[in-house]
């Protein structure tokens, strides 16, 4: 099988450990910036690893390999790929799951507030007063926001539960570099992680998250809240460094394999 992974940076653990797993598989790997990509370029498997810069371009580019016949089958398509990045779409999406509330407008503080397409933490702010909220409103002007509810009893400290398929790869448990300071546990801005594991109801709704926002895979971000476990977000390109130190789990042979069963079965059809 030929792998087209979109990336604009081929050197990034992400793309390199899918590259090295696709290859050790017999299969061919090809790396495209998603600005750059060759009009003639094929692919059974095409894997969008999108993240901030130029977002909206690196979409426009996604959807037009997907139109086109010379891609087989997309890992994380659009528009599940933006459903899922786009944070007030997700929670809509999700709304029958257990989630934190968010609000049309702060009535009350301390209170999460998040730019709609960031990640690794990036845009979201813990607002605890009425002068931090104008300060952050100020910073992210220009941008489509959320205000989510804060569940304190979990500040610093969240689960990442990566899912394949139908079935939960890996979790750990990440915690900030300074959990009384620091609201964010993600491992980009510091944070440490061990391994952790989830019950049957946990695995149930992150599972259920991942397939009504119809994507392959993904990252689920669930904390542990006082009225029981609330997805936080859904990461549809979701880091695999972390997820594989810390787990020690060959999460990227584990996202080809899954890769090759849809493609066989797909072809099979």
């Amino acid at each position: 099988m030929k792998f087209l992974i979109l990336s604009r940076l081929s050197g990034i653990y992400s793309t390199r450990r899918l590259v090295q797993e696709i290859e050790s598989l017999g299969h061919r790997a090809h790396v495209e910036n998603p600005e750059e990509v060759a009009e003639d370029v094929t692919a059974d498997v095409l894997i969008p690893r999108l993240g901030g810069f130029r977002y909206e371009e690196s979409l426009a580019s996604l959807e037009h390999l997907q139109k086109s016949s010379r891609i087989q089958r997309t890992l994380n398509p659009l528009p599940a790929f933006h459903d899922a990045r786009h944070k007030k779409r997700a929670h809509e999406i999700l709304r029958d799951l257990p989630q934190p509330k968010i609000f049309s407008k702060v009535t009350h503080f301390p209170v999460i507030v998040k730019d709609c397409l960031s990640s690794q933490g990036e845009g979201v702010f813990l607002c605890k007063d009425k002068k931090e909220l104008e300060a952050c409103l100020m910073k992210l002007q220009g941008r489509e926001i959320l205000f989510q509810e804060f569940i304190a009893e979990s500040q610093g400290r969240d689960l990442r539960v990566f899912v394949i398929g139908d079935k939960v790869a890996a979790t750990i448990e990440r915690t900030s570099a300074n959990p009384e300071t620091e609201f964010r546990s993600n491992l980009s801005l510091g944070g440490t992680a061990v391994l952790a594991s989830i019950n049957n109801d946990e695995e149930r709704i992150c599972v259920e998250a991942v397939h009504r926002l119809g994507l392959d895979y993904a990252g689920v971000d669930l904390v542990r809240s006082q009225r029981g476990s609330l997805i936080l977000e859904v990461n549809p390109c979701p880091g695999l460094e972390g997820i594989e130190k810390w787990s020690q789990k060959n999460i990227a042979k584990e996202v080809i394999l899954y890769a090759e069963s849809v493609v066989r079965s797909h072809s099979q059809r």
